[in-house]
């Protein structure tokens, strides 16, 4: 049987593989034993997923999780992390937008919560607050600052 976890991922991987478009690095980013992060060329992301089927998501970030992210920005540049919303889509936070509502390296737990109404974008707050602007699904905005590539990821 297929883990959920393993589906997320695919999800998140093939879309940015699809949507980059040309041969690419691909690698297993695994500093804290968990197998969440992944790099593309010199790019990093980490993936979280909640099974929720609907509206809000909510995702933890344990002080190992926020210590992750915190490695990964000491060697990869960019730093993303896309967040699975169940089976709704992908909401993509660059390290910049997760570190303006979650304490990154901090030793609490925190947490980010996505909602979405139907037929809107994605609405992303967390501990510290919300974001300004609603998120689009997908993983486009990471391949603009990262590869300098847009486009659409191709419909399922």
């Amino acid at each position: 049987m297929i883990s959920e976890l393993d589906r997320c991922h695919g999800v998140v991987l093939r879309q940015i593989l699809v949507a980059h478009g040309h041969r690419a690095r691909v690698g297993v980013v695994d500093p804290s034993g968990r197998v969440d992060a992944f790099c593309i060329e010199e790019a990093a992301f980490q993936v979280k997923h909640s099974s929720k089927r609907l509206s809000p998501w909510q995702f933890t970030y344990t002080p190992e999780t926020l210590a992750e992210l915190a490695e990964l920005r000491r060697t990869f540049d960019p730093v993303w992390v896309f967040l699975v919303c169940g089976q709704d889509g992908v909401v993509g936070l660059s390290l910049k937008e997760l570190t303006s509502i979650v304490q990154v390296g901090e030793s609490s737990t925190a947490w980010v919560r996505v909602s979405r109404s139907r037929n809107s974008m994605y609405r992303v707050g967390g501990t510290l607050g919300e974001l300004p602007r609603a998120k689009s699904r997908g993983v486009q905005a990471f391949l603009v600052e990262a590869f300098n590539l847009s486009g659409e990821v191709p419909a399922k």
